[in-house]
């Protein structure tokens, strides 16, 4: 099938007054229309009076051409932001891989002649550019269709927009810092979020960020001037959740006094996060999968199908592979929700310099927030320990650290000031100090062992009992007299 497409202006289709539709849509029409259809594209999100005046005039000034002219509304709010017209009109484009496509990029704004140009040079499908020349620029006075060649680049056209893109939300981003461990994460989320129809999964332990790696989705998607509602899975059963996910009809159970709206409606348009999703159960799983598969959800007592416009991005802490191989997560689910997969590293695995910086932004950050004349410090003493120290909470757990120190201390925090659990950890996984590990493990020894030295020794393959003893006084291990 051979597909023209265009976007319906105002300023481009109507000369002088509503009803003179002699502009480029209706010349086209006139003189060059041979099309199996003309799908044509209005910026509003429904009931465009202005696109019936003109599809009025093309039905009955051309009535050979009325069965194969059709619109869609594409809901765009800025018909300047070059990267939202880009994202919905590429989901569009990609939809109707299977035609011929011939874009006719005449009427329109300057921002949706460039994002025709981009789709045409990046996504390699069967697309023409379409131009027509008007009569009074013409020799012979009439008008005349010009197909456009694009040639490619040496600079990537996407890394341009990404750069005036980053230069004006910059100010927005300020208060979250991105270092060099998680920039290609972020890098890879950024051009997720340039692709409407691509679910994103979100895998690392909890604590890292995936929530704000998911809001910087949306924030940089073209659903960002609607609503980022997150769900934490985890925290719902099935009864809960799929009422909260999906809504309910007025009766549908006990205490359903009205009927009430999900979090699917509340996000439509938006981007719902599903956090935890690995800890929801086998029904919630075929439940998801319906809508992923169909583009639909049924309330809870309802018997009407509605439609989804959510993007989903899902979170979890979980090694998803391994749950499904074990049975306990849907495979067809998963790869449903993978199909960009996102990692986030452990503070440790961040390295130490990062989170020495992590803990000096944190410190600077939170200066404000308890109106302080000038951020904490830090002994030399408290920094070795937390320098030793592994988080294994991870960025939450740092950042919790940080404001409790702003409670609790004056202008420095000393090693008296951080938490015993920092201090003293009881975790042989919380620390590099092997002096940590092994009065973790005597400890472990003696109380397994009741108390018992000889036991214990034998047990951690000291050679003397003597060893054993003067590391209890070294350590400071209290113990229970011997069986």
């Amino acid at each position: 099938m051979r597909v023209l497409i265009s976007w319906y202006a105002f300023n481009n289709d109507f000369v002088g007054s509503e009803a003179n539709v002699k502009g480029p849509t209706y010349q086209f029409h006139q003189h060059f229309f041979d099309h199996d259809q003309h799908l044509i594209l209005s910026s509003e999100k429904e009931d465009d009076t202005r696109l019936n005046v003109l599809m009025n005039r093309l039905a009955l000034d051309f009535p050979h051409h009325r069965d194969r002219i059709n619109h869609r509304y594409m809901d765009i709010n800025d018909v300047i932001d070059m990267s939202t017209i880009k994202q919905k009109i590429e989901a569009l484009l990609l939809s109707m891989s299977d035609h011929e496509l011939d874009l006719f990029i005449s009427p329109g704004t300057p921002a949706m002649q460039v994002a025709w140009y981009l789709c045409h040079s990046t996504l390699h499908l069967k697309t023409r550019l379409l131009q027509t020349r008007p009569p009074s620029k013409t020799k012979s006075g009439q008008p005349e269709l010009v197909v456009t060649q694009a040639e490619e680049s040496s600079m990537p056209v996407s890394m341009v927009i990404r750069e005036e893109l980053h230069q004006s939300t910059h100010a927005e981003e300020a208060d979250h810092l991105i270092l060099p461990s998680i920039q290609p994460v972020y890098d890879r989320a950024y051009k997720l979020a340039q692709t409407d129809r691509v679910t994103g999964l979100i895998l690392g332990a909890s604590g890292t960020g995936k929530e704000h790696l998911a809001n910087y989705i949306h924030d940089h998607s073209s659903r960002r001037t609607r609503k980022f509602i997150s769900v934490n899975c985890s925290a719902l059963g099935d009864t809960l959740l799929e009422s909260r996910l999906f809504g309910y009809e007025r009766g549908a159970f006990t205490g359903a006094d009205k009927r009430t709206d999900g979090y699917f409606d509340a996000a439509k348009g938006g981007t719902l996060f599903l956090d935890e999703i690995g800890d929801i159960s086998p029904y919630m799983q075929q439940s998801l999968l319906r809508v992923l598969q169909t583009g639909g959800y049924m309330p809870v007592g309802s018997t009407t199908e509605r439609k989804a416009d959510v993007r989903i991005v899902a979170a979890t802490h979980r090694l998803l592979r391994q749950e499904c191989e074990a049975g306990k997560f849907r495979w067809d689910l998963f790869y449903r929700l993978a199909v960009a997969e996102l990692h986030l590293p452990s503070l440790v695995e961040r390295g130490a310099a990062e989170k020495r910086t992590l803990i000096e932004y944190f410190l600077t950050k939170k200066q404000s927030s308890f109106r302080r004349a000038k951020p904490l410090k830090l002994t030399a003493a408290a920094w070795r320990i937390l320098d030793a120290y592994l988080f294994p909470g991870n960025i939450r757990e740092l950042e919790n650290l940080i404001e409790s120190l702003y409670v609790f201390s004056g202008e420095t925090a000393d090693v008296a000031d951080l938490p015993d659990w920092i201090r003293l950890p009881s975790s042989s996984t919380a620390s590099f100090s092997w002096q940590e590990h092994e009065k973790a493990l005597i400890q472990r020894a003696l109380t397994y062992h009741s108390g018992n030295k000889a036991r214990a020794c034998a047990a951690l393959g000291y050679g003397s009992i003597n060893t054993l003893a003067k590391k209890i006084v070294d350590y400071q291990i209290g113990s229970t007299p011997e069986q």
